[in-house]
């Protein structure tokens, strides 16, 4: 019967690997970055807390992007991703991906293997699909403390008093939303453990 966690995992993308856990090549970044000028070669990092972890070269071309990295620390490695570019409503060009495996349109893809790919084709969900009910209710509340400048996590105190500069309707109306947000939490984790609360 029911207990913690329990219910249909399998539809919430549990399991899956996340496309937070893996190296996102974002070409919307490469273009504002003007990296996607035919001809030119760049170099691309990844960092934490400003500590570079992953990184790969490239060269741009008309079209498609060749990448140049090391995989596992040893193995070369050469990939060309096509791209495929949409006119604007207001002019000018739009740049896409398409996945190398699938041919699939995207913004976005992902280095959670030897290649990059789309996250379709890696099966990758976003940690967001993942979120229980009781998840996403928590998640909501903190967002909501983030705007008041309260410490999240819904067993902290929330402020007295609103931050300088904001609305006292706006404050009652966010600090309230976010009690009630919480208590929906705590309901549902009662709920999941077997209790009334």
């Amino acid at each position: 019967m029911g207990g913690w966690g329990s219910g249909s995992r399998s539809n919430r993308g549990y399991g899956k690997r996340k496309c937070e856990d893996a190296l996102p090549l974002d070409i919307r970044r490469l273009h504002r970055a003007d990296c996607l000028i035919p001809g030119k070669l760049f170099s691309w990092c990844w960092s934490i807390g400003g500590r570079e972890y992953a990184s790969i070269g490239a060269e741009a071309r008309e079209d498609h992007v060749l990448l140049k990295y090391t995989h596992r620390k040893s193995e070369s490695v050469e990939q060309k991703i096509p791209l495929d570019w949409t006119p604007c409503n207001y002019g000018g060009k739009r740049p896409w991906w398409r996945c190398p495996h699938c041919g699939r349109r995207c913004a976005v893809v992902y280095g959670a293997g030897k290649h990059f790919s789309c996250r379709v084709c890696y099966g990758l969900a976003y940690t967001s699909t993942c979120e229980t009910d009781r998840d996403r209710l928590f998640s909501k509340a903190d967002k909501l403390r983030k705007k008041i400048g309260a410490k999240q996590g819904a067993a902290n105190p929330l402020p007295i008093f609103k931050p300088k500069g904001m609305h006292q309707k706006t404050w009652d109306r966010i600090r309230g939303e976010t009690q009630e947000l919480e208590h929906q939490g705590w309901t549902e984790t009662g709920r999941m453990m077997g209790m009334e609360v």
